[in-house]
């Protein structure tokens, strides 16, 4: 059913499941009470139906003109350890280079800040937070992670200081990250005519 024809009909389609969630309930607590034997519970089918048609059946993603989201990334590790994070960047491009750039908010070392990734190749880019000795158990250090390629992107990277598990030394953690960086080239049905498709200028060789 079109969002259309379940605007139209008001609220007659969750009406109508209301009521045929409330005649299989009482049908099988009736069956049940007859002959013991259990009936698995459809009415869960039925929501998720009814949320279907009130909500639709298709989430849109962010528009093509804000960084895209990677995600939220949780490290855990000890005092006096350190904290990885490594973007696995690939160039979509068969034809030309990309440069790719990354900056983190916070007491964060990126190693390298800038990298030239060839047509159709990877490069590693990776992050690094020293936890200091006299950390506490639940502390955490917070860093917005933004990458600029043929697209944005960001990351949400969280560093939680966590106990030491008494093996003689600290743990360190390392997280990997693929970062697909492609142009969209495909309009959709719930882009915007005006969204710019193309990467941005490419460098010079």
């Amino acid at each position: 059913m079109t969002d259309s024809a379940a605007t139209s009909l008001g609220g007659v389609p969750q009406a109508f499941l209301n009521l045929l969630n409330a005649e299989m309930k009482l049908g099988r607590e009736l069956f049940e009470s007859l002959t013991g034997i259990a009936v698995p519970d459809l009415t869960r089918s039925l929501h998720d139906a009814g949320k279907r048609l009130r909500g639709g059946c298709c989430d849109i993603p962010p528009p093509c003109w804000v960084p895209q989201p990677l995600g939220d990334c949780v490290s855990h590790v000890c005092p006096c350890s350190t904290a990885s994070l490594r973007l696995i960047v690939t160039n979509c491009d068969g034809y030309a280079k990309r440069q790719v750039a990354v900056e983190a908010t916070g007491n964060v070392t990126v190693s390298p800040p800038q990298v030239v990734i060839p047509p159709l190749e990877r490069a590693t880019i990776e992050l690094s937070i020293a936890v200091p000795q006299g950390a506490k158990p639940g502390e955490t250090f917070e860093s917005l992670v933004r990458i600029h390629g043929c697209r944005e992107y960001y990351l949400r990277w969280t560093v939680r200081v966590c106990n030491n598990l008494g093996f003689g030394s600290c743990r360190d953690s390392c997280h990997e990250i693929a970062v697909e960086d492609c142009p969209d080239l495909i309009h959709h049905w719930y882009d915007h005519f005006y969204c710019p498709r193309p990467c941005p200028p490419r460098p010079k060789h």
